[in-house]
């Protein structure tokens, strides 16, 4: 235990990977709360251009995560940071150049793609400089840089967009992706680390893209992020509908507060008694939150559901993580980062759309239960299937 205390957690490269995967989802969230108003504000958009702006960027995404951890653990990984931090900042200055509203489209379009490579490459290279064990601690810390981003993003955005208008707006947002690219490459990562895998013979494959050992977790981590799809997008939408859609910041600040707040606990409960101990409570919890967004019929019942679904959140999404990139080989950690954050984009995406489709038939908390029905059926696949699964092997 004396070994494990004395490993150093907060080195160097590892703030400085965190501080850049905060930066990327700072950017996105300010993206997803200010460019709508943007388009339809200042460029005399419609919603249907607000919504394929985000469409744009989620194709992006999607197209190029699978690809994502081949291009890390086949290329110089130091290389690959420069590469995608670098080009992050500079489509992201780009917006201040956008004549049309045509012109956006095609910067989510490559900003989704280099934010697929970019937090693919932040995460897998995090992983890499972590001590052995203190891997769960670690995973944990670094997903809440991405927990402070889903707080300071819209806020910040809202404010800028709001005092200065759009031009302060995006020139804020590039010097933010400059703050990413500097945290990033700031401190080389180290030669043995940065090392490209041998190049393999056996030509294209699924394999050379997609980890097969993550794939179980990332089934997991994909039905967490379609009923998270549900919180995100959709409480806004409803506490809006109650006539008071600007305590929505209220919500997420509070559901963020709470990840945060015991990020350090769920690190060292998962290190030190295993994963099952984070996801069984973690699911009761995440559950009780959904059942109560399900019955809420004000404002304040919403909000009330905050922290219990951050607390059940908190505990789940991490430790899905961390499993699925412990189960592949330390030279595959791109590819299996990119497997569990594919799994994340099509669940958000999925969601996005299938919820709601549904909410003009059963309303606000006929989804919800549809969504808590989801979440079900991912505790039984869990418990019964990939659990099980995964003891077998051991």
């Amino acid at each position: 235990m004396d070994e494990k205390n004395k490993e150093k957690l907060w080195t160097p490269e590892f703030l400085g990977y965190g501080i850049s995967s905060g930066v990327f989802y700072v950017v996105q969230y300010i993206m997803i709360a200010a460019l709508p108003i943007v388009i339809t504000m200042s460029y005399g958009g419609s919603a249907f251009d607000a919504g394929l702006a985000m469409t744009c960027f989620q194709i992006g995404c999607i197209l190029c995560r699978p690809f994502a951890g081949e291009l890390i653990d086949g290329l110089n990984k130091k290389v690959m940071l420069l590469a995608s931090t670098g080009l992050f900042f500079l489509i992201t200055a780009a917006f201040n150049y956008a004549p049309s509203v045509n012109y956006l489209f095609g910067y989510r379009f490559l900003q989704g793609m280099l934010f697929a490579i970019g937090t693919t490459a932040v995460a897998a290279v995090a992983v890499l400089v972590l001590p052995k064990h203190r891997k769960g601690e670690g995973v944990g810390y670094f997903a809440m840089f991405v927990n402070i981003a889903m707080v300071i993003g819209p806020f910040f955005g809202l404010l800028v967009l709001d005092a200065w208008g759009t031009q302060a707006l995006f020139i804020a947002v590039a010097i933010i992706g400059g703050v990413g690219f500097y945290a990033a490459n700031r401190k080389p990562l180290p030669p043995q680390l940065a090392a490209a895998r041998e190049v393999s013979s056996k030509g294209w494959s699924v394999d050379r893209f997609l980890e097969r050992k993550t794939l179980p977790w990332a089934l997991m981590g994909l039905f967490m992020s379609f009923t998270y799809s549900g919180i995100l997008v959709f409480v806004p939408i409803m506490l809006t509908a109650m006539g008071v859609g600007s305590m929505a910041s209220y919500f997420f600040v509070i559901f963020a507060a709470i990840i945060v707040i015991t990020r350090p606990i769920v690190g060292r409960v998962y290190d030190r008694y295993g994963s099952a101990w984070l996801i069984y409570p973690g699911y009761a919890v995440f559950l009780a939150g959904l059942c109560m967004l399900s019955v809420s019929e004000s404002a304040w019942s919403v909000i009330a559901s905050a922290p219990v679904l951050g607390l059940g959140y908190g505990a789940i999404a991490p430790a899905f993580q961390t499993l699925g990139v412990e189960v592949a080989p330390s030279h595959r950690a791109g590819a299996a980062t990119a497997t569990y954050f594919l799994s994340m984009d099509i669940g958000v995406g999925l969601g996005s759309a299938v919820l709601s489709s549904v909410i003009a038939h059963i309303g606000f908390n006929g989804m919800y239960w549809l969504n808590t029905m989801v979440a079900v059926v991912g505790f039984l696949l869990y418990h019964f299937v990939v659990r099980r699964g995964q003891l077998r092997k051991v």
